[in-house]
C-alpha cells in the first residue's frame, strides 16, 4: 500500500535555502530534485546529521537521494547507496513516502526505472511493516489474543477492534484507513464492514480466518489455531 503523501514545508525550504546557500523562489517546482547537486552530497549528509528538524531532514533526504542517483560513476553511486542505507533504515517512517516514490513500483520493468530503484525496492521490502487490523466482535478474546501474539512480530504493526458497541475498542473508520490488511474471524464481521463502510470495503483487502467464538483469551488451542491460520495466509501472500 502506498504511504501517505508528504512534501517539504515552506518554512523548511526557506531555511534550508539560506543555510545551504541554494537559490529558491516560489516558481521553482520540485526544488529539492532540480537544485540538488551530486557534487554537494557530502554537504547534504553532514547537514542532515546536524539537524533535528524532521521537515528539514525530509527535504535533505530528497537532495541526498537525487544526488546519489546522479553520481557520475558506478563506484560512487554504490558508495552512497551504502552511506544512506543506515540513515533510511533508522528514519524509515520519516522517509517512507520518498522511498516508495523512488522504488517506482508502478513500473513493472525495472530497466525503465531509476538507477536507484532496485535499491529502494529492497529498502521498502526490508523495512516496511505490514499493518494488520484484527476485527472481531467485542475485542476481548480472539482479536485480543491475535493482537497479543503478533504485537512484537518484526513483520507487522497490529491493532485490534470489535464490531459490537460493547467492544473494548470499537471499530472506527480511522482503524480501517490505517490498516493495509483487515483480518476478521467470521463472515459476519466482513459483512459488518461492507454494510457500514462500503467505500472502504471496496478498496481494502479483508481476510477471513473462520474461527468461531468458542475460546477464551490466550487459550492454548486458540493461540495455535491463530498462528496456524495467520502464518498460512501470510505464506500464501494473502496478507
Amino acid at each position: 500500500m502506498e504511504p501517505t503523501f508528504r512534501c517539504g514545508t515552506r518554512k523548511a525550504i526557506d531555511e534550508l535555502s539560506e543555510e545551504l546557500n541554494i537559490p529558491h523562489d516560489s516558481s521553482m517546482q520540485d526544488w529539492s530534485y532540480t537544485e540538488g547537486n551530486p557534487d554537494d552530497i557530502e554537504k547534504y549528509i553532514l547537514h542532515y546529521s546536524l539537524t533535528k528538524d524532521d521537515d528539514k531532514r525530509f527535504i535533505l533526504m530528497e537532495f541526498i537521494i537525487h544526488a546519489t542517483e546522479d553520481q557520475n560513476t558506478e563506484e560512487s553511486f554504490l558508495k552512497y547507496c551504502e552511506r544512506i542505507k543506515p540513515i533510511l533504515e533508522s528514519d524509515f517512517k520519516l522517509h517512507d513516502y520518498t522511498i516508495h516514490y523512488w522504488a517506482c513500483f508502478d513500473n513493472e520493468n525495472i530497466e525503465n526505472c531509476w538507477k536507484i530503484s532496485p535499491f529502494m525496492r529492497q529498502m521498502w521490502t526490508d523495512n516496511r511493516k505490514l499493518k494488520i487490523l484484527f476485527v472481531f466482535t467485542v475485542n476481548r478474546m480472539r482479536s485480543a489474543t491475535a493482537h497479543k501474539i503478533y504485537e512484537s512480530d518484526d513483520r507487522f504493526e497490529v491493532k485490534s477492534a470489535g464490531t459490537d458497541k460493547s467492544a473494548d475498542t470499537v471499530l472506527a473508520k480511522e482503524d480501517l484507513d490505517w490498516a493495509d490488511i483487515v483480518v476478521v474471524m467470521e463472515k459476519h464481521h466482513r459483512n459488518f464492514i461492507r454494510q457500514k463502510y462500503p467505500v472502504i470495503y471496496g478498496t481494502k483487502k479483508i481476510v477471513c480466518l473462520y474461527i468461531p467464538d468458542y475460546y477464551d483469551y490466550m487459550q492454548t488451542e486458540l493461540v495455535e489455531i491463530l498462528k496456524d491460520k495467520v502464518e498460512n495466509v501470510y505464506m500464501r501472500k494473502l496478507i
